[in-house]
């Protein structure tokens, strides 16, 4: 009988395990992809204005510090992050920086306009450089369950004897009169007039800052909801545009909306301002209307792109609108707008007769046994039950698993 009903039970287990896969969404779903990505684009914009300004602050290794020779302060960003202010609800960027002319650390707050779809500056906060030896001041990131400060502290010979906790509601900046407790403090950089230490590691030309400043790109990109079919090109078709590209890649900003007449563009369009050389084409969107945003890598950036007008008229099947190299990928909303602006650009060629070269989508086979067979799975469930019955199962599946094991260990059949 035990054995009869282990095996049952193991067969259980098993079935629930492999309805629970079936039942996986495919893909995730973010809801707020599209403004996700433009926010992402908006705050990488933000931040590259900043970098340029201020430059980028690094050290040679890890832990290194900026020793102050008289009023030789330093410049550059030290550290970036998003920050959700609002009890989670909206993501500003935080940028820590220092200011040698105006002998300061800074700390400036963005915030996300959705009506002009900018960045609007929330607060800045800035502190002098203490002119006690004894006494240093320190910028930190702090946190409790519910809400995320930004943090100043001073200590007077390692004792702390002052702490200031600032944070963000509805766009508006607050300090708190009480300091908040149990709130954790993670330093982003100690500074006095003898020294500024980073408590961020930024050496290598500051990766942390970085890869900071890729994440916030490749959000950019990952919004757009477009095809890409950039693995769907024919051979013919991936020669032509790999020729404008080409042409593409020597710019690095070029718009045809800047000219008057296409003597002007065309003469621009023979006058690169980039060494770059094109490598490879990364990503295809079609935007419609035979216009394609290509995303593309360099020798010098993973991260260029281009506007694509595919005519019958241009030299190579198509016509370069736009292209930006070692840039800040564009976002959903942003192609949208573009897509209006270039219809409407009379510099725009008429759209090529026909689609675009295309060969048939690949049918992934296993063989087996020596028989192509292919391998598709019903939808047992609708797109609404799948999270609900898949929680479901697993929750079943889990409680068979612990009965079957208390089962095992209560020792084999007399």
């Amino acid at each position: 009988m035990k054995q009869r009903l282990y095996k049952t039970l193991c067969l259980i287990c098993v079935f629930t395990i492999i309805i629970s896969g079936i039942v996986l969404p495919v893909r995730s779903e973010n809801i707020t992809g599209d403004i996700v990505g433009k926010v992402a684009s908006v705050y990488g914009y933000a931040l590259n204005d900043i970098m340029v300004q201020d430059g980028v602050l690094s050290t040679v290794d890890p832990g290194d510090a900026y020793i102050i020779d008289g009023s030789d302060f330093p410049d550059g960003v030290i550290y970036a992050d998003i920050m959700n202010f609002d009890n989670n609800e909206n993501p500003y960027l935080v940028v820590f920086s220092a200011n040698g002319e105006a002998e300061t650390v800074s700390v400036y707050i963005y915030g996300y306009d959705e009506n002009s779809q900018q960045a609007v500056a929330v607060a800045s906060l800035s502190k002098h450089y203490n002119t006690d030896p004894g006494v240093v001041g320190q910028f930190c990131l702090g946190r409790t369950d519910e809400s995320r400060y930004i943090i100043y502290k001073e200590y007077t010979y390692d004792k702390e004897t002052n702490a200031e906790y600032y944070t963000v509601i509805d766009k508006t900046a607050f300090m708190y009169v009480n300091d908040p407790t149990y709130a954790e403090s993670f330093p982003v950089v100690t500074f006095n007039s003898t020294a500024l230490h980073p408590d961020v590691d930024v050496s290598f030309y500051n990766s942390a800052l970085d890869s900071f400043f890729s994440d916030l790109k490749d959000a950019s990109a990952d919004s757009v909801t477009y095809d890409d079919i950039s693995e769907l090109l024919t051979e013919r078709e991936a020669s032509r545009i790999d020729t404008i590209l080409h042409t593409a890649a020597g710019f690095r900003l070029f718009d045809i909306g800047e000219y008057a007449s296409l003597e002007d563009y065309d003469r621009a369009l023979s006058r690169p301002d980039s060494d770059n050389k094109y490598y490879l084409l990364t990503n295809l969107y079609d935007l419609g209307d035979e216009l394609y945003y290509a995303r593309f890598s360099t020798n010098n950036s993973f991260y260029n792109f281009a506007v694509l007008r595919r005519s019958d008229n241009a030299p190579c099947g198509y016509q370069l609108l736009m292209s930006r190299t070692d840039s800040i990928p564009l976002s959903d909303t942003e192609l949208l707008k573009l897509v209006d602006v270039y219809t409407h650009n009379k510099l725009v060629m008429k759209k090529a007769s026909g689609k675009i070269d295309l060969v048939s989508e690949p049918i992934v086979q296993i063989n087996m046994l020596d028989i192509d067979k292919i391998i598709t799975l019903p939808e047992i469930f609708s797109d609404s039950l799948r999270k609900p019955a898949a929680y479901i199962c697993g929750g079943i599946g889990f409680i068979l698993m612990i009965f079957l094991w208390a089962y095992i260990a209560s020792g084999k059949d007399k």
